[in-house]
């Protein structure tokens, strides 16, 4: 297989650059776990493994970095035989990407995978025969449907920085893959603040195959006001990719380690070649940075964790807990940054960070409170005892990581600055600048009522009569009309923007009463803050008719939590409420992508192009529709609040 980068050599845990030759070397098996090579567990033992943490590649502004996409073999617990995956320089996850903000950086990303997709998929039924885990919470594909367009998959890649600032032709468009052979040539800006990133695939239809077939990496942009800060660095600073996973079974039973989805479909049996309306893939195991559940050796002191929800669905609600009395640890965690940067001020978590697909936090945990203590990360849920079993339609296992602290002491805990970023400023629905782009999306589903939806939305007048794709809403006691505009990514693109102009995005979701539908809704290029988040009277839209029959009405207002307080990409919208987001764009352009990140949303149409212009093109673009009677959203006189 072939190396991670033409232009790069293996240094310990780092890949430093050095001029154009190649000389990297492939993974080999000094990298994955030691463990069994034939399935013989049918359970896992949690903490038995230590924590993979990727080698560093920092990229610089001299040179083309190459980074080889190759098929490879890593065991992800020593329980399990070793599962062939796709990956990045032939790590999972990828080499964790350092850049310094303010220099380009230009990556070509060769695709040398071969073979079919190393991922199995089948369709399962939500119910199950007697007491015990769903099926979907189970390994093993028992019951499933094959899902034979699946196993024909061969590699096609596209990769996209998230968070990162690039032109449309390098932000990795879903619709723009490469086969094996060729390469996708990508230039980064890296033109924002210190901030965790991450890169994924993000191939148009089969993005969450190709997720948990391995292809994600950790991306750190490094700034001087994070320098002078302090924080905790070097082996002291660790990115934790958080991704659930399930695995195939033998006919014994036993846990093979190839990597399973299970797509969870209602009505019918599905027919070969038709897609059957269906739910997003569960599964029952956590892993970090690609272990299940492992362990890591802290000293007793502060570490800085870069924390990344890479699931393809969960929403993951860590909690610190004592193994010795059970209890949380509240106040344990620290945070100082969301997804895209530092906050002004660090914030205790009191007890419980949320953090759903895509969605990152910037933690410091001192253990010198802790020697000689282990303590877990777990996932729970709201009313539930933290480390507990959790109810079965959840997730059947809490655990996600152990720390196991030294058990010499530290005398010097330490102090996380009091200001962290001076610049930062917390933005309030009244400080959105008056002539910010006014956006509406609304997360609706399709008229069977079985598929979620995402409806584009254009302002029209108030005086427009009811009818298929007619929303009325109130926003600020004043009822407006939208028309939906587009519903899938094929559909004609609506929404215009200029470049580093500020933009106010309102996400409306919209269910039946009783589906608990959640939606992290990403938008590329754009830095934004959540302003606003109410309840939702949606009670008036007639999912059958596309219409609604009374305004839609925002009611009281609910708690923006810490880790969403931050600059950010990403934001979970739950049903019934409306989130409004304001920021702006970045200075780059072209064509990019607005989406929800649960990756089979994604795949299955929850996604839209929009189309980012220099000030003075979108003025002369706007003209140019208005002429042909073809007003596109993000021009005219209600594209303004």
């Amino acid at each position: 297989m072939a190396g991670l980068t033409t232009a790069a050599v293996a240094v310990g845990g780092t890949i430093a650059l050095r001029g154009s030759e190649s000389q990297a070397q492939e993974l080999t098996g000094a990298a994955t776990l030691p463990g069994v090579d034939t399935p013989t567990h049918t359970e896992l033992t949690p903490f038995k493994d230590p924590l993979r943490i990727p080698p560093t590649l920092r990229l610089n502004s001299r040179s083309i970095t190459e980074i080889n996409l190759v098929n490879s073999r890593q065991r992800l617990h020593s329980q399990l035989p070793p599962t062939r995956l796709w990956t990045y320089g032939g790590h999972f996850p990828g080499p964790t990407i350092e850049v310094r903000s303010g220099q380009k950086a230009r990556v070509a990303w060769n695709n040398k995978l071969a073979g079919t997709l190393p991922v199995k998929a089948v369709w399962i039924r939500p119910e199950g025969p007697g007491p015990g885990l769903l099926p979907y919470n189970r390994p093993g594909s028992e019951g499933g449907f094959p899902r034979a367009e699946v196993d024909g998959l061969t590699p096609w890649t596209t990769v996209h920085v998230h968070g990162g600032h690039q032109n449309g032709l390098s932000d990795g468009a879903s619709e723009y893959g490469v086969t094996p052979g060729d390469a996708q040539l990508a230039e980064f800006a890296n033109d924002q603040a210190a901030a965790h990133l991450f890169y994924h695939d993000h191939a148009m239809a089969i993005t969450s195959l190709n997720v948990a077939a391995g292809l994600v990496g950790h991306y750190l942009v490094r700034d001087a006001e994070e320098s002078r800060l302090r924080l905790p660095q070097g082996e002291y600073e660790i990115p934790l990719m958080i991704q659930e996973v399930n695995f195939d079974t033998d006919d014994k039973g036993r846990i093979d380690g190839r990597i399973l989805s299970k797509r969870i479909v209602h009505g019918p049996e599905p027919t070969p070649g038709v897609m059957p309306p269906a739910l997003a893939s569960l599964c029952p195991f956590t892993m970090v940075n690609g272990v299940v559940w492992p362990h890591l050796d802290v000293e007793a002191r502060a570490y800085r964790f870069r924390v990344v929800n890479m699931s393809g669905v969960r929403v993951y609600r860590l909690v610190v807990v004592d193994e010795e009395t059970g209890k949380p640890v509240r106040g344990a965690m620290k945070l100082i940054g969301t997804d895209l940067g530092l906050l002004g001020k660090p914030q205790t978590i009191d007890e419980a960070l949320s953090l759903a697909p895509a969605e990152r936090a910037d933690l410091v945990i001192d253990f010198a409170a802790f020697p000689g203590k282990r303590l877990k990360l777990v996932n729970t849920i709201p009313g539930q005892t933290p480390g507990a079993a959790l109810p079965e339609f959840t997730i059947p296992y809490p655990e996600v990581m152990q720390f196991r602290v030294e058990k010499k002491r530290n005398p010097k805990p330490y102090a996380v600055p009091a200001t962290l970023s001076p610049r930062f400023r917390n933005i309030k629905p009244g400080d959105v600048p008056k002539d910010a782009t006014e956006r509406f999306v609304l997360l609706a589903f399709d008229k069977s009522g079985a598929m979620p939806q995402i409806w584009e939305m254009q302002e029209v007048s108030a005086q427009t009569a009811p009818g298929d794709g007619i929303v009325q809403i109130e926003i600020d006691g004043t009822t407006r009309a939208l028309r939906r505009t587009a519903t899938v990514f094929e559909d004609t693109t609506t929404f215009f923007a200029s470049s580093d102009t500020w933009e106010k995005w309102h996400f409306v979701s919209v269910a039946p009463p009783g589906v608990p539908i959640y939606h992290p809704m990403h938008i590329h290029l754009m830095n934004f803050q959540v302003v606003e988040r109410r309840s939702l009277d949606s009670t008036g839209l007639d999912h059958a008719a596309g219409k609604t029959t009374k305004p839609l009405t925002p009611g009281a207002a609910l708690p923006i939590a810490p880790e969403e307080s931050g600059w950010k990409d990403t934001v979970n919208v739950q049903a019934n409420t409306i989130v409004t987001v304001a920021g702006r764009l970045a200075k780059q352009s072209g064509k990019v992508m607005y989406h929800c990140h649960i990756l089979d949303h994604e795949d299955e149409g929850m996604m839209r192009p929009f189309v980012i212009m220099p000030a003075a093109v979108h003025e002369i673009h706007g003209m140019v529709m208005e002429m042909n009677g073809k007003m596109g959203a993000g021009h005219g006189a209600h594209a303004h609040s």
